[in-house]
């Protein structure tokens, strides 16, 4: 006896309200939330790009700089001694204004030549802090004159040539004994100084150096150049992330070289001295700590005086002339989730007044539902997710619903049979889609696989229909299972060519385990050979609007088939292509084997064996010991072959011939070699065989 709709279905669609409008609550807080991290992250990681690329562009010029002066001095050493030479550099730092100065050390006596660009701010210079003369935007700064009576010189210019104004005292300064003079000295490479505080402006900074030697390697002396620490400050306070962001540079020894406080503090990037960790900020004291500790790149941590919780993200930057500080981002979790929370505080509490409201639709609508319904709804969802596995029965005495359970149960089964003749991950994209399908198809490179049995029809000749049936299957299955394991071309895979190798290899296995255990067969053993190419191809929908194929189009798809094609003619199993040999050349072990040009087919190509999966674990597929040794000996064979050494390689070819695993490659290459003994190639020769059967 069947009922209408009517029963029991309030209480029960109350309770779904309630956890379905909790679960999306739910759901949308930890996505949002998710989300707001991952913003986070992706703020911080496009944070490091601009800074480095923005350091890049500040760092290369000054070892641009310094590489071009050292060339100068090197070509006209006599030069650096007259005025000329310092006009030379400033030209060179002219463009930059964050390059304080440029300068050269003589090795001989201690002589200095420096010209320094006046940062902007700067009233006095020099080791006495003497006021600079108006409108000074140059300083030539000079050590020289005879032995131990050397005078150093500042002439101050408006620009180069006019000066403003001459100071001489009495020599303090010897390059000599400077760190970067030090550093320079002892490598061919610029040398980068650590951060430390510039004597004549009281400003941070670096100093890139090299070494000048003469033709004859003597040392010269050592080119210098100052960048300032303004620009990088620039570039540092402008990358915080909010209002709270934070952010600090470390040395390659994880002391503190710079940090800075929050946008609301106006806190400009504070420099320390070298090698320090002690900081006045908690904050950025605790993320340092915790990201040494760690080494993480993404981290969160809880403040100690605060208690909130931190976002911070440390890595270091790439490397150049030496240099490779970490740079560190710091922003609190609220200023990405804390609009979240509270949007998720209003969503409940109106939630709550839908729940009241749902309650009294669901009394009014509830003769419409039933609890069965929600268990075909359910059902029918996961078969539009092609999740196709156990069976659906149901028994229901409400006619509407035992009629949807049954066609749902119906539409499982089809599907289900419909996926056995298409490849499933075909059959989830068409139904995930939602939309018909169409005759169509798009370009992309793959890797393809032919396979063909050996002597198959000989086999099969006089074998009976029903259990040749039978035991295709099995062998089919088999194969099917270890091809299905490694990818198919419905999907997107960046490694097809090595899935593709592993693909072929791990249906030669199961080849092998099928022939073991079918002893009493007449069908078996079976002996099947693979062919393997990668390029691109048109893959897609073909046929007619009644009848499509799902499959690949393209020159590359007759070339695997004719390079599968080649084994019976080398005694090969898997023959692949140098291109999938090329991509797949570190996983496995692959032996030339020709360059051949095959029938229907213009420009010749690559072929090789593949032997087996280059791994450690010793596996099913991995090539052996033999394997490599053979491959050995067959590369010193082919060596001479290429070199035209005819009588040298056939001897080699003989030698290997009686332990070669392929005798019949082995004859195929003893042959041509007495051929080009009798009869030697053109000179133009390119090693290519033409192959004219199929």
């Amino acid at each position: 006896m069947k009922i209408r709709l009517q029963i029991g279905v309030t209480t029960a669609f109350t309770a779904i309200a309630v956890f379905m409008i909790g679960i999306t609550v739910a759901i949308l807080y930890q996505s949002n939330h998710r989300l707001a991290l991952e913003t986070a992250r992706s703020e911080m990681t496009s944070a490091r790009e601009n800074t480095v690329e923005n350091l890049i562009n500040v760092i290369i010029p000054v070892g641009q700089v310094v590489e071009t002066t050292a060339d100068f001095i090197k070509t006209f050493p006599e030069a650096i001694t007259e005025p000329r030479s310092g006009a030379v550099m400033a030209s060179q730092i002219k463009p930059y204004s964050y390059i304080y100065g440029l300068f050269f050390g003589l090795e001989d006596q201690g002589q200095f030549y420096q010209v320094v660009q006046v940062p902007v701010g700067v009233a006095e210079f020099g080791p006495n802090k003497s006021p600079l003369p108006a409108n000074t935007k140059i300083i030539y700064r000079t050590i020289d004159g005879p032995t131990n009576d050397m005078i150093e010189t500042f002439l101050y210019q408006s620009s180069w040539g006019t000066v403003t104004g001459r100071e001489k005292i009495n020599v303090e300064y010897d390059p000599r004994t400077r760190p970067w003079y030090e550093g320079a000295r002892k490598q061919d490479e610029i040398f980068v100084s650590s951060f430390y505080i510039f004597n004549s402006t009281g400003k941070p900074g670096v100093t890139f150096a090299k070494r000048v030697t003469d033709t004859d390697g003597k040392l010269l002396g050592v080119v210098g150049a100052d960048l300032t620490m303004d620009k990088i400050t620039n570039i540092l306070n402008d990358i915080r992330i909010g209002n709270e962001g934070r952010v600090f540079l470390l040395d390659r020894e994880d002391g503190v070289i710079a940090y800075s406080g929050t946008r609301d503090d106006a806190t400009d990037l504070k420099f320390t001295e070298a090698g320090n960790r002690k900081i006045d900020d908690s904050i950025v004291e605790t993320a340092i700590t915790q990201w040494i500790k760690s080494r993480e790149t993404f981290f969160d941590f809880t403040g100690t005086k605060d208690g909130r919780r931190y976002l911070a993200s440390a890595a270091p930057i790439p490397e150049l002339f030496g240099i490779s500080p970490t740079l560190g981002f710091i922003v609190p979790e609220d200023e990405f989730v804390g609009a979240i929370k509270e949007t998720t505080r209003n969503v409940l509490q109106i939630a709550a007044i839908i729940i009241v409201v749902t309650v009294i639709l669901i009394v009014i609508i509830s003769r419409m539902l039933s609890r069965q319904l929600n268990a075909v709804a359910l059902e029918a969802e996961k078969v539009g997710h092609f999740d196709l596995e156990g069976d659906f029965q149901m028994s229901s005495h409400i006619y509407e619903v035992s009629a949807l359970a049954n066609a749902v149960s119906n539409m499982k089964v089809s599907l289900k049979n419909f996926g056995s003749y298409v490849p499933v991950d075909l059959v989830k994209s068409i139904v995930a889609s939602g939309h018909p399908v169409e005759i169509g198809g798009t370009s992309r490179e793959l890797s393809i696989m032919f396979t063909d049995i050996e002597g198959f029809t000989g086999k099969t000749e006089s074998y009976a229909p029903t259990a040749l049936m039978l035991e295709l299957s099995n062998y089919f299955a088999a194969m099917e299972k270890e091809i299905t394991a490694n990818g198919n071309g419905t999907t997107t895979d960046p490694d097809h060519a090595v899935h593709a190798c592993r693909a072929a290899l791990a249906c030669r296995h199961a080849g092998r385990q099928l022939n073991s255990i079918s002893s009493q067969s007449e069908l078996f053993p079976l002996r099947t050979r693979f062919g393997l190419h990668c390029d691109q191809v048109v893959v897609g929908n073909v046929g007619s609007k009644s009848r499509i194929q799902y499959t690949a189009l393209g020159a590359a798809v007759n070339l695997a088939s004719r390079i599968e094609g080649l084994n019976k003619i080398y005694g090969t199993r898997i023959l692949a292509s140098g291109t999938i040999a090329r991509k797949a050349q570190e996983n496995f072990l692959f032996r030339f084997v020709d360059r051949v040009s095959p029938v229907g087919t213009t420009l010749p190509v690559d072929i090789f064996e593949l032997l087996g999966e280059k791994d450690e674990a010793n596996s099913d597929l991995s090539a052996t010991k033999e394997q490599y040794d053979e491959v050995s000996k067959w590369n010193a064979c082919m060596t001479l072959y290429r070199n035209r050494n005819w009588q040298e390689s056939l001897e080699a070819f003989n030698a290997l011939k009686t332990h070669a695993s392929v005798d019949k490659l082995v004859s195929i290459y003893i042959k041509r070699c007495r051929q080009f003994i009798k009869s030697p190639p053109p000179s133009d020769w390119g090693g290519v065989s033409h192959i004219e059967t199929k």
